[in-house]
């Protein structure tokens, strides 16, 4: 007799709802329960001892702060064989340089560069300070790398056993000899062996009057007090009131006091019609006709004249006519003293006359 499928028999629809078809669920359960099963029947490693945790710990990479470690000492394997001793490695010993006493006198030392230079200038018992010194005067004419290992140094010290004079002796070159003169003021190493000769020609440039950034350029501009366009004869440069404003090159002050809408200025000559001006300043300090150097105070910042607010106006004029401050480059020409020569030439003949170390 047939049955309709609405008819089926209740036991067989329970298996059918404990037993759901398969799918994908059923397939990665099974793949689960066969991975967790096969990783159960590996063989594990036993548990390794301090040393060995240590060892894999150095091996790994992790921060500090987790526990990683560096630089750890490998454990001794079968492989390690023991030594009846371990050799000791002879090495000479190394002499401790000898400073030089100190004196009333200047005294004279003389060596071989060698490996190095510094080193041996050390090994002869100058002093840190003074080699360093000795160095900075070879700078000022050669490369001092270009040092060869068989060139010979000679130093003058004074009693307190700083440099008065620096010599090279180089292969195959000429020796220098630099004498440490001092003028007005001011020290410069000198070469006695050219002193005779005229220097090249040097170029530089005017420095900064003050510390600030440039507010306004050289040209064209909108003037913020008139309200209208006119050509800007200098730069302005933003300070803070009463700042200091130095001569931006060596020269004679031509005029200082006040001058219209510029306020208190200050202008100073630097040869071949050069002349450049300060405005606006709240103080001046430089006296009309009085010679300034490159970075000398002679004035502070100040709004005096037509001005909104505490600034620098920096101009500079050729014979008149005002240029770009910041494009000027002054040239100094080539001199030569022969009283200076052979007043180096004196102190050096002076100085090798000292007895030499030793």
């Amino acid at each position: 007799m047939l049955t309709s499928r609405s008819h089926a028999h209740p036991l067989r629809r329970s298996l059918a709802r404990a037993w759901p078809r398969p799918g994908w669920k059923t397939a990665g359960a099974f793949a689960l329960l066969c991975s967790t099963v096969a990783w159960a029947s590996f063989p594990h490693a036993p548990a390794l001892g301090g040393d060995e945790q240590r060892e894999w710990r150095a091996l790994g990479i992790g921060p500090l702060s987790s526990g990683g470690e560096t630089a750890g000492a490998m454990a001794q394997t079968e492989a390690a064989e023991p030594i009846p001793f371990a050799p000791i490695r002879a090495s000479a010993p190394v002499p401790a340089p000898q400073p030089l006493p100190l004196g009333p006198g200047p005294i004279r030392v003389r060596g071989v560069a060698g490996d190095g230079l510094y080193w041996s200038l050390r090994a002869a018992g100058v002093s840190p300070q003074a080699a360093a010194e000795y160095l900075a005067a070879l700078a000022t004419e050669i490369d001092v790398g270009e040092v060869g290992p068989n060139d010979t140094f000679d130093l003058v010290l004074s009693g307190d056993r700083s440099l008065l004079y620096a010599g090279l002796g180089r292969a195959g070159e000429s020796a220098l000899e630099l004498v440490k003169w001092s003028a007005n003021g001011r020290s410069q190493w000198i070469d006695a062996a050219n002193s005779g000769r005229p220097a090249p020609a040097e170029s530089s440039g005017f420095i900064m009057p003050a510390q600030g950034p440039v507010t306004s350029y050289f040209g064209y501009r909108y003037h913020p007090i008139l309200h209208f366009t006119r050509f800007h004869a200098g730069i302005d440069i933003g300070a803070g009131w009463g700042s200091p404003i130095v001569a931006a090159a060596d020269g004679q002050v031509a005029a200082a006091g006040w001058a219209g809408g510029y306020g208190r200025e200050v202008q100073i000559a630097h040869g071949g019609g050069v002349v450049s001006l300060y405005g606006h300043m709240s103080e001046i300090v430089a006296s009309p006709g009085s010679y300034v150097r490159a970075g000398q105070v002679i004035g502070y910042v100040g709004s005096s004249g037509l001005s909104t607010g505490p600034h620098v106006h920096f101009e500079v004029r050729e014979n008149g006519t005002p240029v770009n401050p910041l494009s000027v480059r002054l040239t100094s020409a080539p001199t030569v003293d022969p009283r200076l020569a052979q007043a180096v030439k004196a102190r050096l003949q002076q100085l090798l006359s000292v007895r030499a170390r030793g």
